[in-house]
């Protein structure tokens, strides 16, 4: 009888340990799955089999298209002159266009759980892209690389908060490259690099803050399409950097209500001219009196 008293004791026990793991295992909060590869792509006219990491190109000349959003893949055109099109979202995704003077286009860079970004790579190369648009902890980064690039992108912009720190930039590194973007604001910012760059923002932090660096090189900072380029009424930072610069910039507030600043970059913008008040006509000049005649002896009357 006693031993059979131990063992139900035990079982009581063991089934007691069971149903209180159970009930750890079930409060314990779900780890997330990492999010598997998608796309829809073709190389060179043949579709790309999916769960690939890594859609890459060959070293001569490719066409690589993504029909709908890229996440969790990286798009490498590899060498050659290759023309890189995705038409959805870059969701913590790289598109590389490798050596070649490459064409990529892609559609709003979406940072999810990573970060997203295009480079150029080596080569001359053309980037465009719509919103470039980061948080503080996911970036969304545009790079020009190597060579003489030309990059169009929509708003580079962060994320409102706290301190609205800024995930969203575009570079153009090495080279003497054009870079024409949307609204700079929210943190987000564009940085030329070395040598003789042209960056022509729409606007720099009309609503909150946005940087425009010029970096080495002789720089010219202006509106789209050689207009003004208007800094504020936030905190726009416009710096030509190291060179001899210009720039065709003017501040939206005047006065004590001035936020934004200008460095190293000479406007060119002197803004509208005061009208000058119309001369007065010359008076007509009084004639001489003509002078007395001297009195007799010499001395002249009193």
């Amino acid at each position: 009888m006693l031993r059979t008293r131990r063992k139900l004791r035990t079982a009581t026990y063991v089934l007691a340990t069971v149903i209180a793991a159970s009930a750890s295992i079930a409060a314990a909060p779900a780890q997330a799955a990492h999010s598997l590869p998608s796309y829809w792509c073709y190389l060179n006219g043949v579709e790309v089999r999916s769960g690939l990491t890594v859609v890459r190109g060959t070293e001569g000349v490719d066409t690589i298209l993504c029909e709908n959003d890229v996440e969790n893949v990286i798009i490498d055109g590899g060498g050659g002159n290759d023309n890189i099109r995705v038409k959805g979202m870059l969701i913590d995704s790289q598109v590389l266009g490798g050596e070649g003077d490459d064409t990529l286009q892609v559609n709003n860079l979406a940072p999810k759980n990573g970060n997203s970004s295009v480079r150029g790579g080596l080569g001359n190369d053309t980037i465009i892209t719509a919103l470039v648009v980061g948080t503080a902890d996911h970036g969304s980064s545009v790079y020009g690389d190597h060579g003489d690039d030309k990059i169009t992108t929509g708003s580079v912009m962060g994320q409102p908060g706290e301190y609205e720190r800024g995930g969203g930039q575009v570079f153009g590194n090495d080279g003497s490259d054009l870079i024409r973007t949307g609204n700079v604001d929210l943190g987000g910012r564009v940085l030329g690099g070395s040598e003789n760059d042209v960056i022509e923002p729409k606007s720099v932090g009309a609503e909150s803050a946005g940087i425009v660096q010029g970096g080495p090189g002789n720089d010219t900072v202006r509106g789209l399409n050689d207009t003004v380029l208007t800094i504020g009424p936030g905190y726009g930072q416009v710096d030509g950097g190291i060179g001899t610069n210009s720039c065709r910039v003017k501040h939206f507030s005047t006065g004590d209500r001035v936020r934004s600043t200008l460095a190293n970059c000479p406007s060119s913008e002197a803004g509208p001219a005061t009208p000058s008040a119309p001369a007065s006509p010359a008076a007509p000049a009084t004639p001489a009196k003509p002078a007395a005649p001297a009195a007799a002896g010499g001395h002249s009357p009193r």
